[in-house]
């Protein structure tokens, strides 16, 4: 069978009435075979659109195989009190059905979803030469992106990093790298991590790496949120990558068309 790679947009309508409600509505009679469509979601609206629209292809006797790269609401993963809303539960739920895969999950909850792995991104960075420096040094960001890394390391020379939250406030504090802080005098730094949404932990964990000698700073984050600007990354690090469609000062990102069939899931 035929597998056909599209935009949602070039597919279906969103409209939405005055009062508010939307309507999804197909563009055309879906063609045949089976159909890539890699949507934009970042609420439970979106998620919504994405289930009518796929009835619409079950209607006309198509069916969807959807790429949602970054799958909402990981971060909230986990019951913090019992006023929690816990909306990951949520969104697995509302996919239920829906052959869907994702790129490089924030949480383990959503990891129960098929999805393209960091390793993955992570050889499609170094196949686009993207991370081509010599010698350089892999920067763990914190504990929770060690098991990430261990996957695709492979050997290749790192340095654990470590922080501290203040569970009151949120603040970070304490970067640090610990014993193998000389390791970072002037080496070729990257800075590998799933996703970068204010950008405090790379900034901090920058200022430590710069003071310790650093020849030059890379971040690479498969998701590349920047909902706080790009201004403070930039005086940080030489080079930023990610994945996506547009350029934005220094970010360079690897179209996700390439990261999906780069990593074999079709």
């Amino acid at each position: 069978m035929s597998v056909n790679a599209w935009g949602f947009e070039q597919i279906f309508n969103v409209m939405r009435f005055p009062a508010g409600e939307t309507h999804i509505e197909a563009k055309m009679t879906p063609v045949s075979g089976d159909l890539i469509i890699a949507p934009s979601v970042r609420n439970f609206e979106d998620l919504a659109n994405v289930v009518m629209a796929e009835r619409i292809l079950n209607h006309n006797g198509s069916k969807g195989k959807w790429f949602i790269p970054y799958f909402p609401f990981a971060r909230m993963d986990r019951r913090r009190h019992h006023r929690d809303g816990l909306e990951i539960k949520l969104a697995m739920e509302m996919m239920h059905g829906i052959d869907l895969t994702i790129l490089d999950p924030h949480s383990d909850v959503a990891g129960a979803l098929p999805y393209i792995s960091q390793g993955s991104v992570v050889a499609q960075w170094m196949k686009n030469g993207l991370l081509d420096k010599p010698s350089p040094l892999f920067v763990i960001p914190d504990q929770g992106a060690t098991k990430k890394a261990l996957t695709w390391l492979n050997g290749r020379e790192y340095v654990q990093a470590s922080k501290t939250r203040d569970v009151h406030t949120g603040k970070l504090s304490g970067f640090d790298i610990g014993p193998r802080r000389t390791a970072v005098t002037d080496r070729h730094c990257i800075i590998v991590d799933d996703i970068c949404d204010g950008g405090a932990t790379f900034i901090g964990l920058a200022e430590k790496l710069h003071e310790y000698g650093a020849r030059s700073l890379t971040l690479a984050v498969a998701h590349g949120l920047f909902t706080q600007g790009l201004d403070s990354l930039n005086k940080q690090f030489d080079r930023i990558f990610s994945t996506g469609v547009h350029q934005q000062d220094k970010v360079i990102r690897v179209k996700y068309a390439d990261i999906y069939w780069g990593s074999g899931t079709v």
